[in-house]
This record gives C-alpha cells, sequence and structure tokens, in this order.
C-alpha cells in the first residue's frame, strides 16, 4: 500500500469560473484597445460583484475580545482608543485577496491574452490599503484558545478587553461616518468556508480564532485610532490561564484605578 501520508483538502471550493473567464475575454474583444489598468479594475470589480456577500453577525449579546499585549493595555487604559489598521499591516499576507479560485481564472485569462498578472496582482493588493480593520473573537467558552493568548497577546501576561458585539457595533457605526469613505460601518464573523464582502475573507487555517471584525474603507491608507471614551464603562478584562496570581491582581487594581469596571474574569 503506498503511504504518501497525503490529506485531501475538503475545503478547497472547485469554484466553475468558465463563464467569468469567457467574460473577461468578450470584454476585450469588444474593446481590444483596453489598458490593462482599466481591464484589471473591470475584472475586480466583475469577480466581487459576483462572489461577494454580507458577513454573517453574532447575536448581539455576544461576548467580544480583543486581545492585548501588556504594552497594548497600558495603551488603551491611557487612551481609551481602539486601533484600526489597514490590511496591509497585518501578517497575514492573504487579507483582501481574492478567492483563489478566482485568481487562478483572472491569471489564466491574462496568460491567454499575453499580457502580465503582475498588474493583476499590485492592483488587488492597492485593494486592501483601503480597509481598516479592527479584530476580536467571539466567546463561547470559559477558556479561550491558548494560541490566542500566545499569538495576539504575547503569553499568559497578555490581557482580553471585552465587550458585548451590540455595544461596540453601535457606537462604532456613529464613530466611523466622518472618516469612512462612504460612512458605513461593516462587521460580522470572518468567513473561512466560503466567499464574503472583503474583507471578511480568512484562510481556513485561521478558522479557529472565531474572528469577528469590524471594518470601513478609508479615505487615507493609515491606522485610525477611534475613542471609546464614552462606552469605556461596558468594556471588561479577561486575564490568560496561565497568568500568575500576582499578575492577575496587578491588572485587577490596574483596570479598577483608570476607572474600568469590576467586570474581570480569570478563568483558573
Amino acid at each position: 500500500m503506498d503511504d504518501d501520508h497525503y490529506i485531501a483538502n475538503a475545503k478547497n471550493a472547485h469554484i466553475d469560473t468558465s463563464k467569468f473567464e469567457e467574460e473577461i475575454l468578450a470584454e476585450v474583444r469588444n474593446n481590444s484597445g483596453i489598458e490593462d489598468k482599466a481591464l484589471v479594475e473591470l475584472i475586480y470589480d466583475k469577480a466581487f460583484s459576483e462572489t461577494a456577500a454580507a458577513p454573517v453577525e453574532p447575536g448581539n449579546g455576544v461576548l467580544i475580545c480583543r486581545y492585548l499585549t501588556p504594552t497594548k493595555f497600558i495603551k488603551f487604559l491611557d487612551t481609551r482608543q481602539i486601533a484600526f489598521p489597514i490590511a496591509t499591516q497585518f501578517s497575514d499576507r492573504r487579507e483582501c485577496a481574492v478567492p483563489e479560485d478566482y485568481d487562478h481564472a483572472v491569471l489564466r485569462t491574462f496568460e491567454n491574452l499575453n499580457r502580465s498578472g503582475t498588474i493583476w496582482a499590485k492592483h488587488v493588493r492597492s485593494k486592501a490599503f483601503a480597509w481598516n480593520i479592527s479584530c476580536w473573537t467571539e466567546l463561547h467558552d470559559y477558556f479561550d484558545d491558548h494560541l490566542m493568548w500566545k499569538t495576539y497577546a504575547g503569553g499568559s501576561d497578555g490581557i482580553g478587553i471585552t465587550i458585548r458585539y451590540d455595544q461596540l457595533k453601535c457606537y462604532l457605526k456613529n464613530s466611523v461616518r466622518e472618516i469612512a469613505q462612504d460612512g458605513q460601518l461593516q462587521c460580522g464573523r470572518v468567513n473561512y468556508e466560503t466567499i464574503s464582502l472583503l474583507p471578511f475573507n480568512k484562510h481556513y487555517m485561521f478558522r479557529n480564532e472565531k474572528e469577528v471584525r469590524f471594518a470601513f474603507q478609508s479615505c487615507e491608507s493609515k491606522m485610525e485610532l477611534i475613542s471609546v471614551e464614552k462606552i469605556f464603562d461596558l468594556f471588561g478584562v479577561r486575564i490568560s490561564p496561565d497568568a500568575e496570581h500576582r499578575h492577575a491582581e496587578m491588572i485587577r487594581r490596574m483596570w479598577l484605578s483608570y476607572g474600568g469596571n469590576d467586570r474581570i474574569q480569570h478563568p483558573a
């Protein structure tokens, strides 16, 4: 028996993109002089008009958590601001990528047209610069995933700030009106299975993060900081189960001294 240790990718979408490719070729035939820049814009819009769906939202009262390193936690206490980095500042190179099957379809089409696919990759990357995103985790269990503390909070000394989904959503909707291109906040669960509106697609290997996002298209390609001073009393604190008791007590005293409510959980 041949044992190559191969595990098949059951999540490979295998979307039939033949019609999509034919439509692109038809556009080029009908406008043979179309330049690469105009072509990639047309293709990009067509891809997402066919695939994008609004993200599914968690229940209003669902508890969400943002994991912070000790340094970021202290900064949050001092400024009472939430950071909205642009998508290109995240370590995941796939952020705001076109769904894989459609990306391959575009590259095949460009090859058939004897055009370089480089401009397509640059265009997709440029779209990621338009999104400001705040990432949170949906909580339902007493214990958090250990990797969340390690990856996003810097280990056992990290801290999570918590709030109900609808409370933060309602506040941020008003806050982004003047800084978003269209004045709109997009929010909901990240989709690891199928295709959603950018930037709510993420690779299946991140599925255990159970991520919830708040995002808007920025007027400027830079990190935005939004004050949550007015709803600071709605936040709580979550401490790693691996944190030493004295560290947990220190965080508790610090939180209360900065005016936070006694809404602190330290699973043990």
